[in-house]
């Protein structure tokens, strides 16, 4: 009896054939690269000529980011017939930011020299991946940052205006030396050089381009200075082309304007009607909004912003209703003509220091109409007019509108830990004094921004201007005074403003600030 074959084996065979054989083909599309110091991913791949999506799908724990050393696997293309040489490490490895515009397509820009030597950008078209968040690199090990104050070194005798600026320019100075306090958790080198953009008795500038030649390379943050033609002035210095340029005094937006690189951390008039216009929107629909303008040219952008805003959501909403009153600090006339005594009176007033004097007039016209309803948002100037009568705000539901400064008494209270006074007590030892807002904001933006160029590098706000997704990951401090929420001003050519905003309203005497679900504009994360 002969042996019997089993029908099983040359199936087995060829499928252990094929296999073997597709692994060797994969193993030959692949090759391996130890990733080099200021390295990324976008960049790796890009030098290899694969699709990014390719390299994360071959190695997906980097996603989350990679470092020197790292050992990447690279998916070659299948008609590759040469092998491709990995990068040096002397190539320039910094990477330009994508811009994506239609489908397989965007604009990439790139650091290059010009026939007169200069660097300058150069845009071409080429095809790219599909856009993926971009976790940090922490590509920096050394930061360089420029401090442009007018202290007016060498000057005894100063005009009011100068004096007022030595002030502002002390207050910033302690701030940023607050900053660099905590520099070990950002793990880099810092280089700082304090510049005094104060003028001497020529008229001239106490400092010069010469004195940004000791800082051994380009400036990566500048902060400053406080005037706006001395901040235009120092930006075409040499060594500043590349720099996130920090406003520490609310020069407008308008600065950012086709300026990339350029950060205004102050919250705008338009961030903040946006935000108060929402939440009366949500929280009023089928009442009757009354918008009290109040004609004064510095009023006129929150009016119209207010105003703008509002159109927006009636046009989602059909019974939101809201009508206009011109109202003037020396009476209240035609808004007593629209008041009603038998339906809630929302009264809605954008503009801030110029309605000192009307504020004022319309607590009188509410304290005489103490039958009436009233429901009353302002701007946040108003929270600090202390002649407002505090039984009238907690009656009326007081609810302001503003971009940081002061904390509400509810982040004091319950969120805020020790760690803020701690600050404030070494922000007064740093100062001689109480430092004041300046001081605030100077400490908090450079935390803010150190954060993001150690991450990202100097480029950062010209690839979130052209809507490249950068990941924050790293623990933003809550310990200050401002929120930053950085968006493009002026599209993909401007820098950024900050549309941080929050919404306070006055009850049990205290300023509590609104959470996130009371107003789908607020972005503070709180």
């Amino acid at each position: 009896m002969g042996m019997m074959r089993c029908p099983l084996l040359p199936r087995c065979g060829f499928f252990l054939c094929a296999f073997f054989l597709l692994t060797e083909v994969a193993a030959q599309q692949q090759v391996t690269h130890s990733v080099l110091r200021k390295e990324t991913a976008y960049g790796i791949a890009k030098s290899y000529g694969v699709d990014l999506n390719a390299l994360y799908d071959l190695n997906p724990w980097a996603e989350g980011g990679i470092r020197k050393g790292d050992v990447l696997r690279i998916p070659m293309q299948p008609n590759a017939s040469q092998e491709v040489d990995p990068p040096s490490a002397e190539e320039d490895v910094r990477q330009p930011a994508v811009l994506p515009k239609e489908e397989g397509a965007g604009l990439e820009r790139d650091w290059v020299p010009t026939e007169e030597g200069a660097m300058t950008w150069s845009d071409r078209v080429q095809d790219v991946p599909r856009g993926r968040p971009v976790p940090p690199t922490w590509s920096l090990d050394t930061v360089r940052l420029a401090v442009f104050l007018p202290f007016f070194t060498g000057r005894d005798s100063l005009s009011r205006q100068e004096a007022r600026l030595r002030e502002i320019a002390e207050d910033c100075a302690a701030g940023i030396r607050l900053a660099l306090g905590d520099d070990q958790r950002l793990g880099a080198h810092l280089i700082v050089r304090f510049l005094d953009t104060g003028l001497d008795t020529a008229g001239s500038l106490l400092c010069a381009p010469e004195d940004l030649v000791g800082m051994g390379g380009p400036v990566h943050i500048a902060m400053g200075p406080l005037k706006r033609s001395q901040f235009f002035e120092v930006r075409e210095w040499p060594g500043m082309e590349r720099a996130v340029h920090v406003a520490l005094t609310d020069l407008g937006s308008r600065l950012a304007e086709g300026r990339q690189g350029v950060l205004m951390p102050y919250s705008q008039v338009s961030a903040r009607m946006e935000a108060l216009a929402a939440h009366v929107a949500m929280r009023h629909s089928g009442e009757r909004i009354l918008l009290l303008a109040t004609g004064d040219i510095r009023n006129l952008d929150a009016e119209a912003a207010f105003r703008d805003a509002w159109l927006r959501h009636a046009a989602q909403d059909s019974l939101l209703v809201m009508n206009e009153v011109e109202v003037a600090s020396r009476g209240l006339g035609a808004l007593r003509d629209s008041l009603s005594d038998v339906r809630r009176n929302v009264l809605v007033v954008p503009g801030g220091k110029a309605n000192r004097s009307f504020a004022g007039v319309l607590q009188t016209e509410i304290q005489l109409g103490d039958s009436l309803d009233f429901v009353v948002y302002a701007d946040g100037d108003w929270k600090k007019f202390d002649f407002l009568d505090p039984e009238l705000r907690e009656r009326i539901g007081f609810t302001v509108v503003d971009g940081g400064g002061v904390l509400p008494d509810s982040i004091m209270g319950a969120a805020m830990d020790s760690s803020h006074f701690c600050l404030a007590r070494e922000l007064v030892a740093l100062r001689g004094g109480p430092a004041g807002s300046y001081g605030w904001m100077s400490h908090d933006v450079l935390r803010d921004v150190l954060a993001w160029t150690v991450a990202h590098g100097p480029d950062w706000p010209v690839d979130l201007a052209q809507g490249t997704r950068l990941i924050c990951n790293w623990n933003r401090a809550k310990n200050g005074r401002y929120v930053f929420d950085w968006k493009a001003t002026d599209g993909e050519d401007g820098g950024l403003v900050n549309e941080a905003v929050r919404l306070l309203r006055q009850e049990d005497f205290k300023w509590l600030e609104l959470n996130q679900q009371d107003s789908e504009a607020s972005t503070s994360p709180y």
